[in-house]
């Protein structure tokens, strides 16, 4: 059996290697580590539907909604609205809070326009709980769901800002169904969050491009030996 023996030089260089590819390899696997919790952490983030979502009615700050009495609210539906919120679907009456204090509805009636005759659907009313300001979308509530007739070629949806309850109601938006829009707050990833995925990207590529060239330069310092 023939035994080579490395010069004490070239074992040194190759223990020194190890110990530093040893060290690259753990920065590269901490490297992906972070980079996993960041791309977890960003697809947390909810995300807005895709579906559509229409403002039917607002009350505005120092609106007469906002006054005793509070105000009566409608709007009319085409039929391109209509299948814009897809016809035969049901879709949700959503509230969203705008200033201080209480979102209030009295019913709320849709009254559809179909082939078959006219067909009514109402929801009882509602009440939400109290905030004081900043309160920019600080509530947002599903109040109900209208059931769309799959043959409706338009409809009137209308309500009452203020309820049995107290006569008027905090500035809110009304809107019909889920999609983003004015009820809906737009999410996007914290800049903190971007920045900590790109660092990690680039970081994970020096470590990279510095193993590669440290391989590539042991491998040709053994060629020349």
């Amino acid at each position: 059996m023939v035994e080579i023996r490395l010069p004490a030089g070239c074992k040194d260089d190759t223990a020194n290697w190890r110990m530093q590819m040893g060290r690259k390899t753990a920065a590269l696997f901490l490297g992906l580590a972070a980079l996993f919790v960041s791309l977890a952490a960003l697809l947390a983030v909810p995300q807005l539907a895709s579906a559509t979502s229409i403002l039917v009615g607002q009350c505005l700050v120092a609106a007469p909604c906002t006054s005793d009495g509070g105000a009566p609210w409608s709007d009319t539906l085409s039929s391109a609205d209509l299948a814009s919120l897809g016809l035969g679907t049901s879709q949700p009456l959503i509230a969203a809070q705008t200033a201080q204090f209480v979102i209030r509805l009295g019913v709320t009636t849709m009254a559809f326009t179909t082939s078959g005759g006219p067909v009514t659907e109402s929801l009882p009313e509602f009440s939400g709980g109290f905030h004081i300001n900043p309160c920019n979308f600080c509530e947002i509530d599903t109040v109900g769901t209208f059931s769309i007739p799959a043959d409706a070629t338009s409809a009137v949806i209308s309500g009452h800002f203020g309820n049995s309850v107290i006569s008027n109601s905090s500035p809110e938006n009304v809107c019909l169904g889920s999609g983003p829009g004015a009820c809906s707050v737009t999410t996007v990833p914290e800049p903190g969050s971007l920045g900590l995925v790109i660092s990690t990207l680039v970081g994970l590529g020096v470590v990279m491009r510095r193993r590669n060239e440290n391989e590539g330069s042991w491998g040709r310092r053994n060629l020349s030996l």
